[in-house]
């Protein structure tokens, strides 16, 4: 055998045992990308308003990834856009619970901005309030907590928050 057809071979050989890795590790994660694929469809779906379709690809990305917060975030939206507050806010606390990482202030926001349309001032004062003694504050906090703020009868509070010049803990919340 020359060292050429050696060559040949051994190359042959280590891109059949990689394709066979890399076969075995697709297998192993095939449900997170379906799920990662219909989501993106249902993100596109969302952005063109055909919610029914979107809600549709999102069940699907939950049957193969049902703790994938991102999925659940985007039900919430849908369910929120077709009127069902309740639902919406439900798969907003799923999505905090399931987080892998410290951030759920996107969560905490849509959540409170459910709430507040849905004219549940108190509770989302009190969602918000998880927000309010950290360091940085979220892109839109002031406002929505402002917001709350003024429908639970805080007016000095919120406009301290809207100026910036907020206290560090949150005087309970006005039944």
């Amino acid at each position: 055998m020359t060292s050429g057809n050696r060559k040949k071979r051994t190359v042959f050989f280590v891109w059949g045992f990689l394709g066979f890795l890399l076969a075995g590790c697709a297998e192993m994660t095939e449900p997170d990308v379906r799920a990662y694929i219909h989501e993106k469809h249902a993100y596109a779906e969302i952005r063109q308003g055909q919610l029914e379709k979107a809600k549709q690809d999102l069940k699907l990305a939950l049957r193969d990834n049902p703790k994938e917060p991102s999925i659940l975030n985007n039900m919430a939206y849908i369910e929120f856009k077709e009127g069902h507050y309740m639902k919406a806010v439900g798969y907003l606390e799923q999505a905090r619970v399931l987080r892998t990482d410290d951030d759920d202030e996107p969560y905490i926001l849509n959540e409170a901005r459910i709430l507040i349309a849905h004219h549940d001032y108190h509770r989302a004062l009190t969602l918000l309030a998880l927000i309010e003694p950290r360091q940085k504050w979220p892109h839109g906090y002031r406002k929505i907590m402002a917001e709350a703020l003024l429908h639970n009868g805080q007016s000095a509070h919120a406009l301290a928050i809207l100026l910036g010049n907020h206290p560090v803990t949150l005087d309970k919340p006005q039944p």
